[in-house]
């Protein structure tokens, strides 16, 4: 498909998430499918000023391409600078996050705080589009309290949108409640740039639900994906038509590892250890003895101890299939 200028190889992207999607989880992520990946949130401020924390944020790898670079900040001039500098940077498009209900960056009048101030969310907007060589898209939300898209949407699209995700939430209700759908079809019908839904999506079937429902361009994927990079290769499937295949056991512990392999050798074993239990923790989900698994993980500090624990438990699951299976 033909996005923003971009020739993607599927319309399911997988989600800017903070403290998820790292190098690791967005190469798993087009590994598995997913037709474009985002960074998780780069401070502007902290990208200006030059600050070691965000630059390591904007690292990506040549496999993962085309990637998203997000942005989050309140202040056009610096938005702007910071626009101009990842346009430098090994990525294809720059989003700029409206949506994000974390107090944390509200408090700086960022994320889902520009949507109760549209003059300076349009401001840094413009400031973004016009600063940066690469399109310039948004992420955001349906509005503060209630659904005022038809406000929200259109300075931004002047400002030099030239798509729009919607997650399909308020920012009162951050991650709770039931997305509403039928708003991201209302935004779709009349939107002159490409849509991209956002809020709900669990799995395969509801990735073409939102499709069908909606008439967006692209679904994006956030939480359904952790721990499930397969998610978007079976979206595209169904979408194709094809007999779609679930990840089998010795695929899942492949995934595991080689998530654990990609993070030690980007930040060595501190970092290696923390992705490693995380990963563990998603990959290990749905599975029998997961709890205890999971249990087991959590008290543990050490890389080596860690992969043991990973072995063991995949190897007690292949031996029970075995004894199913005789």
């Amino acid at each position: 498909m033909q996005f923003v200028g971009l020739s993607l190889q599927s319309p399911f992207f997988a989600a800017p998430m903070a403290g998820v999607s790292s190098p690791a989880f967005r190469l798993m992520a087009k590994r598995g499918g997913a037709g474009l990946v985002y960074t998780e949130m780069i401070s502007a401020v902290g990208l200006v000023r030059g600050h070691k924390k965000t630059l390591e944020l904007c690292l990506t790898l040549p496999e993962e391409r085309p990637v998203a670079l997000q942005l989050f900040g309140a202040d056009p001039e610096v938005m702007g600078r910071a626009a101009a500098l990842a346009s430098q940077m090994p990525v294809d498009l720059i989003d700029v996050n409206m949506g994000c209900p974390a107090r944390k960056v509200r408090r700086q009048g960022a994320g889902s705080a520009l949507l109760e101030d549209i003059p300076r969310a349009a401001a840094v907007m413009a400031a973004v589009a016009q600063a940066a060589s690469l399109p310039a898209t948004v992420k955001l939300r349906l509005g503060p309290s209630g659904d005022d898209l038809e406000r929200i949407v259109p300075p931004l699209l002047t400002a030099g949108a030239k798509a729009v995700c919607l997650h399909a939430r308020t920012t009162r209700q951050a991650f709770a409640g039931q997305a509403d759908w039928s708003a991201i079809a209302r935004l779709a019908d009349w939107c002159p740039v490409p849509v991209i839904g956002n809020g709900d999506v669990r799995g395969e079937q509801d990735a073409m639900a939102m499709l069908r429902q909606t008439n967006c361009q692209a679904v994006m994927i956030g939480r359904g994906a952790m721990g499930d990079p397969w998610i978007f290769g079976r979206a595209a499937d169904l979408l194709a038509g094809r007999a779609v295949q679930r990840a089998s056991l010795a695929q899942r512990r492949q995934s595991l590892l080689q998530h654990t392999e990609l993070a030690l050798s980007l930040g060595g074993d501190k970092l290696a250890a923390h992705f490693a239990k995380q990963f563990m923790m998603w990959h290990a989900k749905g599975l029998p003895g997961a709890a205890d698994f999971r249990r087991l993980a959590c008290q543990e500090r050490e890389l080596s101890r860690l992969l043991t624990l990973c072995e063991e438990f995949f190897d007690q699951l292949a031996a029970r299939q075995g004894e199913q299976a005789a």
